[in-house]
């Protein structure tokens, strides 16, 4: 018989906020795998059929249990309880957080257009859904070691009864650095002094994990007509008139015309800001000045960082004890504490000539990674001008010009993904893997942003679609970036995530995110610099006396909000005993309800990456 087991991200809120209790009261009949059954009963006999169901067509003959995910450390990879909902303004479905243990979300920000909609109790996307439940193999690391970025079900080592689940970033005997959001090796060389080598998540669990930052089929009804017509972020900000931006009601086209320069239609990070003045702007039909103005006059471009909306908003946090049951309202972060450099961008491109040259580039601390494909012949290659960039093979070889089949040959259409993350140019073509020698990269000095207002806007215009004697149509560019794990450690011996891994003023942080003019000041470069170029490893990984007591590293996908290892008290390990098993499939997420009650989330039904 399975036995059902619930599974313990570890959620903490920022400090100075009472803690959440993780434990969930399996009696509670508000809860159930349709959400709308109350009956404790009734709730239990329907899963307990689905999950037999669905383990003996899945896994008869091995042992395998069911968890479910109550909170959002694993977040976007895995959704703990939570809403999901579509943004009234642009449509763009997305989720944010919710428990039933005191965190009540009253408002949530699209991470899109950044539309504050406020949570209503008669809306049916507006009501709390139960956690994905998963099926975890508890079996398979009998017979195989684990992998760095495994999934993985674990007994808590500070409370047995506990189980939670994170990535597993590091194995025994690593030393380990975090830093600009990234995983890092850390070797001895033999003389008391360390080097370093990057971990890199293979590219399949890249793509798993990407993270939308924006996306031109989801602009906004206010935005996009009538009154308020707020410029494209997507343009040809500089150098002629190739690249023409056709609007819509529906989302915008940009076409290209043949010219024997190259062309560059570019992305500037500059939609509306979540703020009350910005909107209360748009909402009375006025255009804010500063963006009232002709696209080579229009604002630089804003960073891009590790705001996440499934943490965005206002929420209710009910102390334990409060008899009133009112609680406090505070309002989370809905900016980001930390750049992100680590970026890529989806295109659907239909190409109308048969030869020409089509370039797709993305920007990380002034380096520009460049795909070129010549329509002509279907070759590519990658290429990067910037001193500090050797792009090297698997074993380090250095390869001087990478190069690869692209497929794209010709007139036709494609969809074109490229991503930028954990030093490596991962790339995809129709849905395939493109794999090449130089792929990887490496970099001389730690990337911080970089802005000239006279040359090379950099880090303010990270991505761009290049056209050179090509005649291009494209239909949807979507701009995503890779997971950012935070360096912060908790100074209690309790444990607690931090947010913040500068320790800089947040309104100091979202200024300096908002101007790349003051990018290049001694101040900003030491803000930029700040947990940069470190000599040691944070976390040393023993192998143990015996192989039950290996050390492991597990973090949290949501990392600025997940108590993981990073910040629990002395041990920030846990040993090979406490594993439980790897996670493999979310067997059912909450149903779709719409347009018919209980419908399975069927697209959601997936394995674990």
């Amino acid at each position: 018989m399975t036995r059902k087991r619930r599974a313990f991200p570890g959620v903490e809120p920022p400090r100075r906020l009472p803690k959440r209790d993780e434990r969930i009261n399996a009696d509670d009949q508000t809860r159930g795998v349709f959400g709308f059954f109350r009956d404790f009963g009734t709730r239990e006999t329907i899963e307990s059929i689905v999950i037999a169901f669905v383990l003996a067509l899945l896994f008869k003959g091995f042992e395998a249990e069911a968890f479910i995910i109550p909170t959002g450390s694993m977040a976007p990879s895995l959704q703990g309880e939570h809403l999901d909902l579509e943004c009234d303004q642009c449509s763009h479905r997305y989720r944010v957080g919710s428990s039933h243990d005191g965190w009540k979300p009253l408002t949530t920000v699209c991470p899109i257009c950044q539309y504050e909609t406020q949570l209503l109790k008669s809306e049916p996307d507006h009501q709390v859904n139960s956690g994905d439940r998963i099926l975890v193999n508890k079996f398979i690391y009998d017979f195989v070691e684990p992998k760095r970025y495994d999934v993985i079900v674990f007994k808590y080592p500070y409370n047995g009864k506990a189980n939670y689940i994170k990535r597993l970033i590091a194995l025994p005997g690593d030393n380990v650095l975090i830093e600009n959001g990234d995983i890092y090796l850390m070797h001895s060389d033999g003389k008391g002094g360390w080097t370093r080598e990057i971990s890199r998540k293979p590219s399949k669990k890249v793509k798993h994990v990407l993270i939308e930052v924006d996306d031109t089929d989801f602009i906004g009804e206010r935005l996009s007509g009538g009154k308020v017509t707020w410029p494209s972020r997507w343009n040809q900000y500089r150098g002629g008139k190739n690249w023409e931006v056709v609007q819509s009601t529906d989302s915008p086209r940009f076409v290209a015309s043949p010219a024997a320069e190259e062309a560059w239609l570019r992305y500037r990070n500059i939609g509306p800001i979540s703020d009350k003045g910005t909107w209360n702007q748009i909402n009375s039909g006025n255009l804010p000045q500063s963006f009232d103005k002709p696209t080579e006059d229009l604002p630089a471009g804003r960073l891009i960082t590790d705001r996440m909306a499934y943490n965005a908003g206002k929420f209710r946090v009910t102390r334990p004890g409060d008899r009133r049951g009112e609680g406090v309202e505070i309002e989370r972060n809905n900016l980001g504490f930390h750049w992100v450099g680590d970026i890529g961008v989806e295109a659907w491109l239909d190409v109308k000539s048969d030869s020409g040259e089509l370039s797709v580039d993305v920007v990380e601390g002034g380096a520009h990674f460049t795909c070129q494909f010549d329509v002509g012949t279907g070759k590519g290659k990658l290429v990067c001008d910037h001193s500090d960039v050797t792009f090297v093979d698997e074993e380090g070889k250095v390869i001087a010009e990478p190069t690869f089949d692209s497929g794209i040959e010709g007139t036709g259409s494609h969809q074109i993904l490229m991503v930028n993350a954990d030093d490596q140019i991962h790339l995809w073509i129709d849905g395939r893997l493109v794999e090449f020698d130089g792929m990887y990269y490496k970099r001389t000095k730690m990337p911080i942003p970089t802005y000239d207002p006279e040359g090379d806007s950099g880090d303010a215009e990270p991505i761009g679609i290049g056209a050179k004697n090509l005649e291009l149509i494209v239909s949807r560019l979507k701009v995503v970036r890779d997971l950012y794990y935070s360096s912060e450690k908790s100074n209690g011996s309790t444990g607690g995530s931090l947010n913040n891994e500068t320790g800089v003023d947040p309104s100091t942080l979202r200024q300096l995110f908002n101007n790349p003019r003051e990018w290049s000041k001694p101040v900003a470069q030491k803000i930029f610099m700040m947990k940069r170029d470190q000599q040691k490893p944070m976390f040393e990984l023993k192998k143990g006396a015996t192989r039950e007591k290996d050390q492991f590293l597990p973090m949290g996908d949501n990392s600025t909000e997940s108590s993981d290892a990073r910040v629990w008290g002395a041990n920030h390990y846990v040993e090979r005993d406490m594993l439980i098993g790897r996670a493999i499939f979310v067997y059912w997420p909450h149903t779709l309800n719409k347009p018919i009650p209980f419908i399975p989330n069927f697209g959601r039904m997936t394995f674990i990456r």
